[in-house]
């Protein structure tokens, strides 16, 4: 850490003034929608370790902000923004931090808040690489899913998701890791979602909500794809968020074309780049 620059905690009774100077910012990954997310999320569990940190104690000014959380994963979460014309400060407020590798992930940044993170990944680690994966960050607009129609097919209910479910989640994930039951967990607990039962009460298809807002973990067991519940599991939530108001967004892997190709057909359309790094 620099002498002059620390990092001041924001107190809780703040956070939705911080919140509030991302009101315009709907639909980037790290503004509003997280941000709203986390205040929601320790209002139904104070006791989580979500942190929001400012450089210097002046995130007023500008909105820079840095937001560490631990779910119970070997890795915490950062998200970060500003409101700045620039990356300076809140690279600055990063490099704060200090002590990066093999302790962050950081979780869902838009391009425009990439070069901070190639910045922390050639300074800070020195003993892997910085592994980034990116993702098409797409949006539906609320004209749109008001024209959604949910047909569900004969033999399948669709109910939210229970704690009891994370296992299935979690067991067959992509992206699933050493604690991500944890994470999964989370998701079920604070977050809309939702899942399809076959007629014995099996867990056949689930689509969850990540912290950043969008929707996630979408995921059809190989014994019911090609029966539409995909599609029908991302509409049925997309009237959910929109239900609250909210911008419904989605990333996905940008090497899963097929995935893509359900997103587009169904009328989303990608409207920047969103990475992740660890």
């Amino acid at each position: 850490m620099s002498e002059e620059n620390s990092l001041i905690e924001i107190p809780r009774s703040e956070w939705t003034k911080l919140r509030d100077l991302y009101v315009h910012k709907d639909t980037d990954p790290q503004g509003y929608p997280c941000i709203n997310n986390f205040i929601k999320w320790v209002e139904n569990d104070p006791e989580l370790k979500v942190t929001f940190l400012s450089l210097n104690g002046d995130w007023q000014k500008d909105g820079t902000f840095v937001l560490t959380v631990d779910l119970g994963t070997p890795l915490k979460h950062i998200y970060f923004n500003t409101l700045g014309d620039n990356l300076d400060r809140v690279t600055k407020a990063l490099e704060c931090l200090n002590s990066f590798e093999n302790k962050y992930v950081f979780f869902g940044f838009c391009s425009r808040l990439k070069p901070a993170v190639e910045h922390i990944g050639k300074k800070y680690y020195t003993t892997k690489e910085l592994l980034i994966v990116d993702t098409l960050w797409y949006s539906a607009s609320k004209e749109l899913i008001d024209t959604f129609t949910i047909e569900v097919p004969s033999g399948i209910t669709l109910l939210n998701l229970t704690p009891e479910d994370a296992e299935t989640i979690n067991e067959i994930w992509p992206h699933r890791g050493p604690g991500s039951i944890n994470f999964v967990k989370s998701l079920i607990k604070n977050n809309v979602n939702l899942g399809a039962y076959d007629d014995n009460g099996k867990l056949v298809a689930w689509c969850l909500r990540l912290p950043i807002g969008s929707l996630g973990l979408l995921q059809v067991l190989e014994s019911h794809k090609r029966l539409g519940l995909g599609s029908l599991l991302v509409k049925s939530m997309a009237k959910k968020i929109s239900a609250l108001g909210d911008q419904v967004l989605a990333p996905v892997v940008t090497k899963n074309t097929a995935s893509r190709g359900m997103f587009e057909k169904i009328g989303f359309r990608s409207i920047d780049t969103t990475y992740w790094a660890d």
